[in-house]
C-alpha cells in the first residue's frame, strides 16, 4: 500500500493511519524492520498493512505483523513496575513508579559496584535490537565488560569470517548461478521479503539451489539439491568439500597465490579429512559430498549463504572458517555472483558505542569470555558468554556476578542448561527484567520494569541498507512507563552517567545520532516514508583494501595480519587455538558416543525460525497460536512407524539430560535418524485457554535436553554452544504423561 492510498482508507473507515517500523521480528536490528502503516480508530491500535515505499519488505508483511494488534493489547503486557517483595520463584511483587524503580535500581547497582567493583553487573543481550547499543553504552559507563552475547546468533560467522577473509562475505544474489544455502533458512529469519525475494528470483534466474540442513524447509523444498547432513557436522563436510577441491586441484591458482597465505600447510592438513570419512560422520555419502564441491568449485558464479544453523556446535569456528576458506581457495570471493566483501558505508549515523573507554585491563575482567581475551573487544564490544555469566553465579569462577539486567532476553526459554540457569535464578543477588511483556523469568526478578512497545514510542529510527525510518508513535503507552531505551536513559542519568546519555533527552540522543547525515528527528520525521537511500555501486576485488584493513577495534591486530586470507592463521596460533580448522565432535553423537545409541538410537536438534513466531515470544498471541497451538517434534515416518507413533501423537523426548512431552508430526523431509522441534516453547494462551509449559522434564523446552558440559559442549574459541544430542521417543499411551 503507498501512503495515499493508506491516508484514502483511513479516511473512509474513520481511522488515522501512522507509517512506522514493525517491531515484532524485534524492534529494529540493523536494517531489520518492515515498514508499515499502523490504523487507529477510537484510539485503538487496529490493524496495519505494509508499506510499498519501504525497501525492506516492498508492501509485505508477514503473520507477525498483522497479530501485533493482539501482541500490544495482550494480558501478558506488563503495565506496572513490580518490586519483588515474596521470596524468589513465588512471583509476588508489589506496584511501584516509575521513577521508584530506577531509583532502587540505580541504588543497589551503586552499591555492588562499590562493593565488588564494576565487573560485577552483567548486562545481557537479546538478539540484535535498535537499543543494543545503549545496553553496551551503559555497561561501558559503568566500567564493566560483561556484556553477555548468547553464543548462538551472528557473532560467532562475523568472528571466524573476519579472522578468515576480513570481513562477513555476503552472498552476491543477483548474479549466482549457483548458491549453497547452508544451515540458512532463508523464507522465514528475518523481515519477509528481502532473503525470499533473492532465493525466488535466483531460481526464477535458473540458478541452481543446493540446501545444506538435516530437513526440508521452503528453500530446500525448492532445490535441486538437498544434502541431508546430519546435525552439528558442518565442520566435518566442509573440511571433507576442501579435500576434495584441494585434491583434485581445483584452486584458482592465481587467487590462491596472490592472495592467501598457508594454503600448502592447508594442503597437507586436509588430506585426513576425505569425504569417506565425512559420510561417516555427517551421513552424507562421500560421492554426493564430492559432486557438490566439484560443482561448486567448477562454477564460475558460485556463492555461499552460511545461516546460524553452523553457529550451534562445539566445531563452530572450525566450520565457518573453513566455508570461508572453500570461498578463497576456489576464487569465490568478491567477484560477480560469488561471496562479497563489504566497505563501510561512507555516510552513517555517529557511532555511540564508547569503545575507546576499554582497556586491557577492563577486557581483562571478562567473568567468561565469548571470545578469547587476546582478540577483544570484538564488534560490539567487549563481550562475555551469555550463559558463562549464570555459571559464575552457581561457581564464583572466577568470580561472582552479583547483578544482572534481562532487556527484552529469555534465559531460561533461549539458554542451554535450563536447570543451571533456574539455581542460578535462585542465588543471584539482584536481577532484573525489562521487557514488554512476562517472561519466564519475571518470578524469580527483584525489580520488573515495563517498556513500551514499538507502537508506543517514537524513537528510534531505523537505520538500515537503503533506507532511513523514523519510528513514529502509533497509541500513547498503556501505562506509566518508557521505551527500552528511555529506561535506560533514565538509569545512567539516575547512577550519575548522565554525561554519557544525553542527561537523559531522548530527543537530543536521536538528534546526536543522525547529525552526521545532516538531519534531526523533526527532518527524518517530516517524511513520511523515510529517506531512501541509493545504493554505492558494487565494486569487485577490492582485496588490498579489505584485506589489509586493520582492525577498527580499540588496541588490536588487523583480522588478517599477513594481508591475505588466513588459511593459516598465525594469530590464532600465537593464542595458542589451532591455527586451521579441525573436526571436534558434538558432546552426543551416533559418532562420538555410539555407547548412548542403544538407549538414545536418535538425534535431535533444533529451529531457530519459524513462519509466526520469533524466538521464545509470541506464543501468546492467539493468532499466531491457531497456526501452531502445540509444539511439534518432526520424525521421518519410518522412525514413527517403528515406534507406532501416528501423526497427532503425544509423545515423550527423553535424552540424557531431561525429557520433554510434545506432538508428533510424522515428516518425511527429514533424515530418518533425526528430530527436531522449534526452539523457545514455554508461553501459554490466555485467550484460547493454553496454560504455560513447564520450564524443566515434561515441558516442551529443548534447552532441557542439551549437555552444558563445558569441555565438550562449548567451542572452545567462540562458545558457541551445542544443539545437538541423543534422544528416544515414545507415544504416550492415553492417559498416561510419565518418563519411560
Amino acid at each position: 500500500m503507498l501512503y495515499e492510498q493508506a491516508l484514502a482508507v483511513a479516511r473512509d473507515r474513520g481511522e488515522t493511519v501512522v507509517p512506522t517500523v514493525c517491531g515484532m521480528c524485534g524492534p529494529g536490528g540493523p536494517g531489520g524492520g518492515c515498514g508499515i502503516y499502523a490504523f487507529v480508530r477510537d484510539g485503538r491500535f487496529v490493524r496495519v498493512a505494509g508499506m510499498d515505499e519501504s525497501p525492506n519488505n516492498r508492501g509485505a508483511l508477514c503473520a507477525k505483523a498483522h497479530a501485533a494488534p493482539q501482541w500490544v493489547y495482550s494480558p501478558d503486557r506488563l503495565t506496572r513496575p513490580l518490586r519483588r517483595i515474596g521470596e524468589k520463584g513465588e512471583g509476588r511483587f508489589e506496584e511501584i513508579s516509575w521513577d521508584a524503580a530506577i531509583d532502587h535500581i540505580a541504588t543497589v547497582l551503586l552499591r555492588q559496584k562499590r562493593e565488588y567493583g564494576p565487573e560485577s553487573l552483567a548486562v545481557l543481550s537479546p538478539a540484535r535490537r535498535s537499543y543494543s547499543e545503549y545496553l553496551q553504552r551503559f555497561v561501558i559507563a559503568h566500567g564493566s565488560p560483561n556484556y553477555g552475547h548468547s553464543g548462538i546468533c551472528a557473532m560467532q560467522r562475523a568472528f571466524g569470517f573476519m579472522h578468515t577473509v576480513a570481513d562477513w562475505p555476503l552472498p552476491d544474489y543477483g548474479q549466482s548461478d549457483l548458491i549453497l544455502y547452508w544451515g540458512r533458512q532463508p523464507i522465514y529469519s528475518g523481515p519477509v521479503g528481502p532473503a525470499a525475494r533473492a532465493f525466488l528470483a535466483a531460481k526464477a534466474r535458473g540458478a541452481r539451489i543446493v540446501a545444506i540442513k538435516p530437513s526440508v524447509e521452503p528453500d530446500a523444498g525448492m532445490a535441486d539439491v538437498w544434502l541431508p547432513v546430519r546435525p552439528g557436522t558442518d565442520a566435518a563436510l566442509a573440511l571433507a568439500m576442501l579435500h576434495v577441491v584441494i585434491g583434485e586441484d581445483l584452486i584458482d591458482h592465481d587467487f590462491v597465490r596472490d592472495w592467501c597465505y598457508g594454503y600448502e600447510r592447508l594442503a597437507e592438513h586436509v588430506r585426513q579429512y576425505s569425504p569417506a570419512w565425512a559420510e561417516g560422520i555427517t551421513g552424507v555419502p562421500a560421492g554426493r559430498i564430492e559432486a557438490v564441491a566439484r560443482e561448486y568449485a567448477a562454477t564460475p558464479r558460485a556463492a555461499i549463504d552460511l545461516g546460524n544453523g553452523v553457529e550451534h556446535t562445539p566445531s563452530s569456528c572450525d566450520a565457518i572458517r573453513a566455508v570461508g576458506m572453500l570461498m578463497a581457495v576456489t576464487g569465490h570471493l568478491d567477484r560477480p555472483g560469488t561471496n562479497m566483501l563489504q566497505l563501510p558505508p561512507k555516510r552513517r549515523p555517529k557511532d555511540i558505542s564508547l569503545r575507546e573507554r576499554y582497556t586491557r585491563e577492563i577486557v581483562g575482567k571478562l567473568v567468561g569470555p565469548e571470545f578469547p581475551v587476546a582478540f577483544q573487544p570484538f564488534m560490539e564490544g567487549a563481550s562475555s558468554a551469555y550463559y558463562r555469566i549464570w555459571e559464575s553465579v552457581l561457581t564464583g569462577d572466577p568470580y561472582p556476578v552479583r547483578g544482572i539486567i534481562a532487556p527484552g532476553t529469555q534465559p531460561l526459554a533461549s539458554m542451554r542448561g535450563t536447570r543451571n540457569v533456574l539455581a542460578a535464578l535462585k542465588k543471584i543477588d539482584f536481577f532484573v527484567v525489562a521487557d514488554v511483556a512476562r517472561t519466564a523469568e519475571t518470578p524469580w526478578a527483584d525489580v520488573v520494569v515495563p517498556v513500551a512497545t514499538g507502537y508506543e514510542t517514537d524513537s528510534p529510527f531505523q537505520y538500515g541498507p537503503g533506507w532511513l525510518m523514523a519510528t513514529n508513535r502509533v497509541i500513547p503507552p498503556l501505562g506509566p512507563y518508557r521505551s527500552m531505551i528511555g529506561f535506560f536513559l533514565d538509569l545512567a542519568t539516575a547512577m550519575g552517567y548522565g554525561d554519557d546519555f544525553w542527561q537523559g533527552d531522548i530527543a537530543a540522543c536521536m538528534d546526536d545520532q543522525l547529525a552526521p547525515l545532516g538531519l534531526d528527528m523533526a527532518a527524518l520525521r517530516a517524511r513520511p516514508t523515510g529517506l531512501t537511500l541509493a545504493p554505492p555501486p558494487p565494486e569487485y576485488e577490492k582485496y588490498g583494501t579489505v584485506f589489509a584493513r586493520p582492525s577498527s577495534r580499540l588496541d588490536h591486530a588487523p583480522y588478517l595480519p599477513q594481508g591475505k586470507v588466513a588459511l593459516y592463521n598465525t594469530d590464532f596460533e600465537r593464542a595458542g587455538y589451532a591455527p586451521m580448522p579441525e573436526w571436534r565432535e558434538p558432546p552426543e553423537s551416533p559418532t562420538a558416543t555410539p555407547e548412548l545409541t542403544a538407549t538414545y538410537p536418535l538425534i535431535l536438534s533444533d529451529y531457530h525460525t519459524s513462519k509466526n513466531f520469533s524466538a521464545s515470544w509470541q506464543r501468546n498471541v492467539p493468532l499466531l497460536r491457531e497456526i501452531t497451538p502445540d509444539p511439534v517434534l518432526h520424525i521421518h515416518p519410518d522412525a514413527a512407524a517403528a515406534r507406532g507413533i501416528a501423526d497427532g501423537d503425544w509423545v515423550t523426548v527423553t535424552s540424557p539430560h531431561g525429557w520433554l512431552k510434545v506432538k508428533a508430526e510424522r515428516y518425511p523431509g527429514i533424515r530418518p535418524d533425526t528430530v527436531m522441534l522449534l526452539h523457545g516453547w514455554w508461553q501459554g494462551c490466555k485467550e484460547l485457554g493454553l496454560p504455560d509449559f513447564p520450564l524443566t522434564d515434561g515441558g516442551a523446552n529443548v534447552n532441557l535436553l542439551y549437555s552444558v558440559d563445558r569441555q565438550k559442549a562449548y567451542d572452545p574459541m567462540i562458545t558457541a554452544m551445542a544443539s545437538q544430542t541423543l534422544v528416544e521417543v515414545k507415544r504416550i499411551e492415553e492417559g498416561r504423561c510419565t518418563r519411560q
